[in-house]
């Protein structure tokens, strides 16, 4: 018997559906941020769709800031530089034109070696820092210079000294778990706009909010943040330092203070109260342009509280590169008045 082609009556109009190759990946945010958030990243046939807070992780807790949310949308804009670019006008013409990776690679080892040849390894000065670059990517240049013999530098311009500081007054460069401050009875932003910044931290601010912790914002703007505080202190620009030195005043002069802390774990305490003595609240409120009642109110807050945490610019309570002169006099006033509880901390 043979059979034939199978005859159909009329046409039938046949849609195949083929799904894309969907995944979703853990990995890590690489930017230079206390919080290194973990994420979820939507992969499609190997291209990144969406970049997401990881919700499983503790800290995380699915929140991520815009600019990693937008990650997707930065790594594939057309804008984006993917190949070295060599300046062929005068400098500060910006005019710039593509070259190989292999064409750069062999210029730049050229000027090394004839920088070398003339003035010695210590003539190349490398500068970078963290970025983006995440936790491996920040240490692979450095043995490349080390075998050069190039000159060596701390790779920043922020953190360097404010690192000397806090190891010079607190002991040690360390910060504590985060996560404590929702249990804290007092939480003081201070110079942080933490509802844009540092939004992970500002998930536990209102988690403490929720159990009954009094907010402080203390910022020369009326950000997002200080509206979000029960109190926001506005002090001149620049004044923070002493509105500082005027608390430990009112701190030290009303016994706020823990002494049997002071005699085990500091040193220099006697000379800072003989010089907070100056720092009156009357002279602060010309200094800051607060009220002397208002920083006599907040130093007792501060000094009667259970447990406190302060969070510090930029992204405390990590002691990650606190630049403003807050940080060293807040922490000496913190000494003179430590956590009781694992709540508490600077």
């Amino acid at each position: 018997m043979h059979v034939g082609p199978a005859r159909v009556s009329a046409p039938y109009n046949v849609c195949y559906s083929v799904a894309s190759m969907r995944e979703t990946r853990h990995s890590v945010c690489p930017h230079d941020c206390p919080s290194q958030c973990a994420l979820s990243v939507t992969v499609e046939s190997g291209r990144v769709t969406a970049v997401a807070g990881d919700s499983t992780h503790p800290f995380t807790r699915g929140v991520v800031c815009g600019k990693v949310h937008d990650y997707a949308e930065r790594l594939y804009a057309p804008t984006r530089v993917l190949t070295p670019l060599k300046r062929v006008g005068a400098k500060g013409e910006g005019r710039f034109e593509p070259v190989s990776w292999d064409a750069a690679i062999e210029e730049i080892a050229h000027r090394w070696r004839r920088v070398i040849a003339q003035w010695g390894g210590e003539a190349i000065l490398p500068f970078s820092y963290a970025g983006t670059l995440g936790l491996v990517q920040y240490w692979a240049g450095h043995p490349l210079f080390h075998a050069l013999g190039a000159s060596q530098l701390d790779r920043t311009i922020c953190v360097a000294t404010a690192y000397a500081g806090w190891a010079a007054t607190v002991g040690t460069v360390a910060g504590n778990d985060s996560e404590h401050m929702a249990d804290s009875d007092l939480v003081v932003l201070w110079g942080i706009n933490a509802s844009y910044t540092h939004i992970n931290l500002m998930s536990l601010v209102k988690k403490a909010r929720q159990r009954g912790a009094f907010i402080v914002c203390i910022d020369p703007y009326r950000t997002q943040t200080a509206k979000f505080a029960a109190l926001h202190l506005q002090p001149r620009p620049g004044t923070d330092g002493a509105l500082a030195l005027g608390m430990m005043h009112v701190l030290i002069g009303e016994g706020l203070v823990d002494h049997d802390y002071i005699q085990r774990a500091t040193v220099g305490y006697g000379t800072l109260a003989q010089h907070v003595k100056q720092y009156d609240p009357v002279r602060l409120a010309a200094i800051t342009g607060l009220s002397s009642e208002a920083i006599v109110s907040f130093a007792r807050r501060y000094g009667a509280c259970r447990a406190m945490t302060t969070a510090v610019e930029p992204a405390a309570p990590s002691p990650a590169c606190p630049r403003s002169p807050v940080p060293m006099r807040m922490r000496r006033a913190a000494r003179s008045s430590p956590p009781r509880t694992p709540s508490g901390s600077i």
